[in-house]
């Protein structure tokens, strides 16, 4: 006999979520992956020329895009691996499950089985981009495109940077030249001085 009445339906109420499909989460997955890729590549396009002051090199560009995709292949499968271990210490133990009498310690273990399916999915994703990335690793196209991508992006950012119109040069006399260093001078001993409590 029940003495209150049942809850009634809410009109309206949207029904629990449910996961996106897994293909769709891996395609996703990929593409923002590729896109690490691709500003990995160009960074190190970009600091070659600054810093080694060395020239284009299509070969070399593909070399990096190797190794970022090697680099990023790794730290993917470790992250997988990663999900994957949490999932099973997320999830209820089997003596948690079969004690869980009240509905506050059955919703404790219903908490930590869709916190061990959402982890588990997770890691699925991950490894689901990691067969992507590797597929990808052997399409020699694919990695040439990177590099062209990269050199082009290079290219825009060099322009895009020679474009900023800059303030001219400000004119100073000897004599202001000397006072404005003096004051930069004077400026560094105060700061010695507080450092050094000299």
């Amino acid at each position: 006999m029940r003495f209150w009445p049942a809850p009634a339906p809410v009109v309206g109420a949207r029904p629990a979520e449910l996961p996106r499909d897994l293909r769709h989460q891996i395609d996703e997955g990929y593409l923002v992956a590729v896109s690490a890729l691709r500003l990995a590549v160009k960074n190190g396009v970009i600091l070659r020329i600054l810093r080694d002051g060395a020239a284009w090199s299509e070969p070399q560009a593909i070399a990096l895009a190797r190794e970022a995709l090697e680099t990023l292949i790794a730290e993917q499968r470790a992250g997988a691996e990663r999900l994957s271990e949490e999932s099973v210490r997320a999830a209820p133990t089997p003596r948690e499950s079969r004690a869980a009498s009240s509905k506050r310690e059955r919703a404790k273990v219903r908490r930590k089985r869709d916190e061990a399916d959402r982890l588990a999915a997770r890691s699925r994703t991950l490894l689901g981009v990691v067969e992507k990335l590797e597929a990808a690793r052997d399409d020699e196209a694919f990695l040439h495109e990177l590099a062209l991508r990269a050199r082009a992006e290079t290219l825009d950012e060099l322009m895009q940077a020679r474009l900023i119109p800059r303030e001219p040069a400000m004119e100073q006399s000897e004599e202001e030249r000397r006072e404005s260093i003096a004051g930069v001078l004077a400026d560094l001993q105060r700061l010695m001085d507080e450092r050094t409590g000299y």
